[in-house]
């Protein structure tokens, strides 16, 4: 009981002491600041910020809240480190990318991520590249001269077609069927090669008529039993009767046949 009545003075003169040493400035300040640790205190119980101080217990154990300070560092440096014109472009690209996603959703290229992804798995999107590389490189080489002969061709094979259609070409195929349904055709393209190996002999023969009827139209008629005689003992003329004869003979022969 003495030790306790002895104590108590103590602590009286020593906050006697306190009161005695501190000034109204001391006392200014700190009222001021436990009123703001009282504001604090309040604010961190209205915002339930006490709820998170398990979790930012388990982020101190972790060592997590260390690495986000360092990240924290980090990202201060990349921003000290930004200039206005890095800021423009990042902001513009961020834009940018954003406009695109944009642009894509609204024009449903999403449907078509699958065919792309057939296409990539199937290797004809390399097909389609190596294929626009050739039309490229083709388009680079072709001059003005050579456009304008393609297009002129072009435009003559339309007019080509155009005159087919309306002068009754839908008509020469009909033929050509029927003569397919018939047999015809094959026997004309089977025999078409004999023709074209003959048609010198065919081209020499009508020559050879032509020649004929010139010399004999030159020729004065002649009459009478000597004419005959003389025409028929001459032995050159003999020899052209009988290759007449006998062409007339094969020529029966082959119509009989038919």
């Amino acid at each position: 009981m003495n030790a306790e009545t002895k104590v108590m003075p103590d602590i009286e003169g020593v906050v006697v002491a306190a009161c005695d040493a501190a000034t109204d400035e001391m006392m200014s300040r700190l009222a001021s600041t436990a009123a703001d640790t009282m504001d604090l205190v309040d604010q961190v119980h209205r915002a339930g910020l006490d709820k998170a101080i398990p979790m930012l217990a388990q982020l101190v154990h972790n060592g997590d809240l260390q690495r986000l300070v360092h990240l924290a560092r980090v990202l201060g440096s990349a921003g000290d480190a930004l200039t206005d014109e890095m800021v423009g472009r990042v902001t513009d690209a961020v834009g940018g990318g954003l406009s695109l996603l944009d642009q894509v959703n609204r024009s449903g290229i999403d449907k078509a991520l699958p065919t792309i992804a057939t296409l990539v798995a199937d290797g004809d999107l390399e097909r389609l590249a190596q294929l626009a590389r050739v039309y490229g490189s083709a388009q680079d080489v072709l001059s003005d001269e050579m456009v304008g002969r393609m297009a002129e061709t072009v435009g003559e094979g339309m007019s080509l077609l155009d005159r087919l259609n309306r002068g009754g070409a839908v008509h020469l195929v009909e033929m050509l069927e029927q003569l397919q349904s018939t047999g015809a055709l094959e026997r004309i393209a089977s025999g078409l090669p004999l023709l074209v190996e003959r048609l010198d002999m065919i081209t020499g023969m009508f020559k050879c008529i032509e020649e004929a009827a010139t010399k004999i139209s030159q020729q004065p008629p002649t009459g009478g039993v000597g004419g005959a005689w003389k025409l028929m003992t001459e032995a050159h003329n003999q020899q052209t009767l009988r290759f007449m004869l006998e062409v007339g003979r094969r020529m029966q022969e082959n119509c009989a046949k038919r």
